[in-house]
């Protein structure tokens, strides 16, 4: 309920300032369309890549073609003479790619290995909202596609979260909004929902 009033409060408020200062909004709303109409024509150039990558075909004399977006991996390969298959992958921030190649084979083609899970040490922080806001410090331990697991510890509590990278949705690419749950000092349980960055 009291999440409601501070809403319903902020609301106000903005209401107010539009009201008072309308040119200030207005220049306000138009920074604001502008960064997302750039954010979003950045995102349409790099999809436009990604599916130009996925609908070329291979040379005649190429079995496999990796390549690597931001965050995005395209693989495509043959198999067959005119058939090509491709696979596009999300790869996070804590992830990597190894190529292996193998000297005592050369004829074959190298591996190509995509770490988009396992366990990381990545020290982070931000802000998680349980009854009011309150800052936060985390370490993230393991990590699977946009998803992770963190230790959190703030003010109030500490305990054990989820979080999740915002990048698909968001022009933030170290961006997660994260869910904790655990202990306070005096022995409740608590949660909270927030967001974090890493360090």
């Amino acid at each position: 309920m009291r999440l409601a009033i501070k809403l319903a409060s902020a609301l106000k408020s903005a209401a107010d300032f539009t009201i008072h200062r309308p040119k200030d909004a207005v220049i306000i709303l138009l920074i604001f369309i502008i960064a997302l109409t750039g954010w979003k024509l950045n995102r349409e150039k790099n999809r436009v890549q990604e599916l130009a990558a996925k609908i070329e075909g291979l040379p005649p004399d190429t079995k496999r073609v990796v390549t690597i977006y931001r965050d995005r991996i395209v693989t495509k390969w043959r198999t067959g003479p005119v058939k090509i298959e491709y696979r596009d992958r999300y790869l996070p921030p804590e992830g990597h790619i190894d190529v292996i190649t193998k000297t005592d084979r050369p004829g074959e083609l190298p591996e190509v290995v995509i770490k988009d899970r396992g366990f990381t040490r990545r020290i982070g922080g931000g802000f998680v909202y349980s009854d009011r806001f309150l800052p936060a410090v985390d370490l993230k331990w393991a990590f699977l596609r946009r998803y992770s697991s963190i230790i959190g510890i703030t003010p109030s509590f500490s305990g054990l979260g989820i979080s999740r990278h915002l990048d698909d949705v968001t022009p933030f690419q170290n961006l997660e909004i994260l869910g904790i749950g655990g202990f306070a000092w005096d022995g409740n349980i608590r949660f909270g929902i927030g967001m974090r960055t890493n360090f």
